[in-house]
């Protein structure tokens, strides 16, 4: 009857354990750059430990996998955000800009060479 209670609190242990496990687990790995195989890594030792269940391991792979996927899209907006930002404070012509300037050039090329032939 105790080898019960203790396969009890146990039980119980891992339960109130899981949040802040994923916490941690969430602040401790760069989450923009997690693999799958990293976080199944991570999971398959935090079971081993028993600080998680087989339940808690899949669902915190995917909750991981999960914020990496969404941490790389905002990543990457702000990085392009931020890129046009200094783009523009750059004063760099932008590819529609060299584009018109392109063709503008041709125009004036075929031009000369109307004019080239007058002569």
């Amino acid at each position: 009857m105790v080898a019960k209670k203790k396969a009890v609190k146990t039980a119980e242990k891992k339960t109130d354990a899981y949040p802040f496990v994923r916490k941690a687990a969430l602040l401790g790995i760069g989450i923009a750059a997690i693999t799958k195989e990293k976080a199944e890594g991570l999971v398959k030792d935090l079971i081993k430990k028993g600080d998680l269940n087989q339940d808690e391991g899949k669902k915190l792979v995917t909750e991981l996998m999960t914020k990496s996927k969404k941490s790389k899209k905002e990543l990457e907006t702000t990085v392009n955000k931020q890129v046009s930002v200094i783009i523009k404070k750059a004063n760099v012509a932008s590819k529609k800009e060299i584009k018109i300037l392109e063709d503008k050039i041709k125009k004036l090329e075929v031009e000369i060479k109307k004019q080239a032939k007058k002569k």
